[in-house]
């Protein structure tokens, strides 16, 4: 039996409203998943994200996600396991969504497979001499050494599984490996295969413990750009769609339209009685589009690493607070949102804690940021169960 329940309310061509109950909590799609990268997202007290008092009339926010790779390197999943999981750690008593960590682990640097060196996307590079080969990948594992001290690990399909089961994950998403961007057809597609692999080799680890182990656990489709790829991608990966499926490889670097054409290609194609999960895609437009291709679920570090810059969502476009022309400007970012920040604080006082490099000015602007995503989402269902 299935722990996860995915109950349709309503679907007009490929859109959809679902319900998903999970460990008992149940939610609606589509879903924005705030990311709280190291059991925290930043500047936020995750209490916030369940008050009125913050985010207005919105539905509680249920789920959110957290990183492997960093919560392994510190403080360790085992520390974490024995301070009773995740949830217990950071005090959230709702889902939390745990990536594999093989997109950080793969946009460390330079790196090798089978002894050829593969450089990342430069925006997603960690620094560090240009020479200096931080990932070896084979078929069994990829090794890496650590951003914070150098020290050397190693990841496996089966590993990541157990990891992931430590930090007591209700969703949790297989070890893939993520091309770089731009890179050769035939350098995705040997990758793709191995992502394959190393997934069947996860759920078949995971098939041992599905019944002790809190979460779930999810493949994710690569083949970057190339949509026969995808297509491979996801006729090998639809058997393992026990409870959902995610799509990854897209936001490393290619443009917002080939983004688009593997949305609208690879939605038809995936399981329609699951969970799809769109993962790295943020922006209010990009969200918007997903779904009206049927895509569920998206996170993405946009909207509070916009915040921290000074940069929000608005209705007219984003809003970069450090502008002049915010100095004397007494009406809040937007009327239409309803979170703590627009009830209570006009763009000329966020411009003066910006410009005075307070902390406040990155609170205020993040937790805005994540209400008006919310809020797009929460609109569109309302007025999508109407139709």
């Amino acid at each position: 039996m299935n722990k996860l329940k995915f109950k349709i309310l309503k679907q007009v061509g490929n859109a959809r409203v679902w319900e998903i109950t999970l460990n008992g909590v149940t939610l609606q799609t589509p879903i924005f998943m705030p990311v709280g990268t190291k059991a925290t997202i930043k500047g936020m007290v995750l209490d916030m994200l369940q008050d009125t008092k913050y985010i207005g009339d919105l539905p509680a926010i249920k789920l959110i996600l957290a990183n492997t790779f960093h919560l392994y390197l510190r403080p360790g999943d085992e520390l974490i396991k024995k301070a009773g999981g995740l949830h217990k750690f950071e005090n959230w008593n709702s889902l939390i969504l745990t990536d594999s960590g093989g997109f950080q682990v793969f946009s460390l640097g330079l790196w090798k497979d089978d002894d050829k060196q593969i450089p990342p996307n430069p925006p997603l590079s960690s620094g560090g001499d240009k020479h200096d080969v931080k990932i070896k990948l084979t078929e069994e594992w990829v090794k890496f050494r650590s951003p914070y001290d150098g020290s050397k690990h190693m990841f496996t399909p089966e590993g990541v599984v157990d990891i992931q089961c430590n930090l007591w994950s209700d969703i949790m998403m297989v070890l893939d490996v993520c091309s770089p961007g731009k890179a050769d057809k035939k350098v995705v597609e040997k990758q793709m295969q191995m992502t394959h692999r190393w997934a069947k080799r996860a759920f078949e680890h995971f098939e041992k413990k599905y019944d002790a182990a809190r979460g779930v656990l999810f493949p994710i489709v690569q083949g970057w750009t190339y949509l026969d790829l995808r297509q491979e991608s996801i006729d090998f990966l639809s058997q393992y769609a026990r409870d959902g499926i995610a799509v990854g490889g897209v936001s490393v670097g290619e443009s917002k339209e080939l983004v688009r054409d593997v949305v609208e290609f690879v939605w038809p194609k995936l399981p329609n009685d699951k969970p799809r999960y769109l993962m790295w895609v943020g922006t209010p437009e990009d969200i918007m589009h997903a779904i009206e291709f049927g895509f569920d679920m998206f996170d993405c570090v946009l909207p509070t690493r916009l915040g921290r810059h000074g940069e929000a969502f608005s209705d007219d476009g984003n809003i970069k607070i450090n502008q002049a022309k915010y100095r004397e400007d007494f009406t809040p970012l937007t009327k239409t949102c309803g979170c703590y920040t627009c009830k209570n604080f006009t763009k000329a006082y966020l411009f003066h804690l910006h410009r005075e490099k307070e902390m406040l000015a990155g609170i205020l602007l993040s937790l805005h940021n994540i209400v008006y995503l919310e809020r797009i989402l929460e609109d569109w269902k309302q007025e999508f169960l109407k139709k």
